[in-house]
């Protein structure tokens, strides 16, 4: 019997007899028990049944891991090496005396240091530092062609020549240090990286604040430039005026690669950098270097000190993954192989 029915019949027998009334209450209480009952089953069923689509944004989505984006200087090779000590003190110093006409190393360490503290970048800090008029008035551009045959000191001053009267090119930085600086400090090539790299199954790209000329010298001496095609590698040229870790840098390379954040993950030794992959929503590893010895730590100290207030802090709450050297990946992170 359907509820409106056993109603009806209910108030029919009321008016029967009262002999009934006791007997079709207690049925009437059984009745509503079990249509509420009915119902609320039907509404549950319902409600499973009912499929809720979160938007494509929506930050609860996981998204797969397709991409690993990597930072080159003391990432793919450790900060105690010393390389970066040496790059950024003379190497970036003896560039500003002999291509931009410095007058002295001391100033030239000066300016440079002031404006990476900043800005993370060596061309970077130099362009900003000759827009604010920090250059000395001797400063001139003496571009750095150097013939392929020769190692001598011999330059070519090119005065003026760009199109936008600017003295500091990135490109002339980076011919200076691809020609100039010790690469022997690095060790040759790394066969734990390479390995690494030939048994990763996801897309590599190197995303660097140096030069282009010398990242991809850094990328042949350490074994792995055949890892990091010219379509997935990014030097600061391709970028300026921005660099690591502003949004706007981060956004020209997603862009060209055609991903989002969520399926990247930053590598890198930078905090700034990390901090600023991690709010895009990319997840991050940190290299921390390796724990230093006797012979290491001075040239850690040298490193850090040319990288003020970028101190890896493994505990900081952008950093999803630490780990001593980048061939460590696989072991604190082997769900990404």
């Amino acid at each position: 019997m359907s509820f409106p029915i056993f109603i009806l019949s209910f108030f029919k027998r009321i008016q029967i007899g009262n002999n009934k009334v006791l007997h079709d209450y207690s049925m009437f209480n059984i009745c509503v028990d079990l249509y509420r009952t009915q119902f609320q089953n039907r509404w549950k069923h319902n409600q499973s049944s009912t499929k809720y689509i979160q938007p494509i944004n929506s930050s609860s989505m996981k998204a797969p891991i397709t991409t690993l984006i990597f930072d080159v200087d003391d990432t793919l090779y450790d900060v105690g090496t010393g390389f970066t000590a040496h790059r950024n003190t003379e190497g970036a110093q003896s560039f500003m005396v002999q291509c931009l006409n410095f007058p002295t190393m001391e100033m030239a360490k000066t300016i440079r240091d002031e404006y990476f503290v900043q800005y993370h970048s060596t061309a970077k800090a130099l362009q900003e530092a000759e827009k604010d008029g920090r250059f000395p008035e001797c400063a001139k551009r003496i571009s750095p062609l150097l013939s392929s045959s020769s190692s001598s000191s011999s330059s070519k001053e090119k005065e003026n020549e760009n199109e936008n009267g600017a003295l500091f090119q990135a490109q002339d930085l980076a011919e200076w240090w691809a020609s100039r600086l010790n690469f022997d400090l690095l060790g040759g090539k790394d066969e734990a990286l390479i390995e690494m790299f030939q048994n990763c199954p996801l897309t590599l790209v190197a995303f660097s604040n140096g030069p282009r000329k010398y990242v991809k010298r850094v990328l042949v001496e350490l074994g792995v430039a055949e890892f990091f095609p010219e379509e997935r590698l990014f030097a600061v040229d391709d970028v300026l005026p921005y660099c690591k870790p502003e949004k706007e840098a981060f956004d020209k390379i997603l862009t060209i690669l055609k991903v989002r954040p969520e399926e990247c993950v930053m590598v890198e030794d930078s905090m700034k950098n990390i901090r600023a992959a991690k709010a895009l929503g990319m997840k991050t590893i940190l290299v921390a270097g390796r724990t230093p010895t006797d012979n290491s730590m001075e040239a850690m100290k040298q490193s850090e000190a040319t990288k003020a207030g970028d101190a890896p802090e493994r505990n900081d709450p952008a950093v999803d993954v630490s780990v001593e050297i980048c061939s460590d990946i696989p072991t604190q992170w082997p769900d990404l192989w």
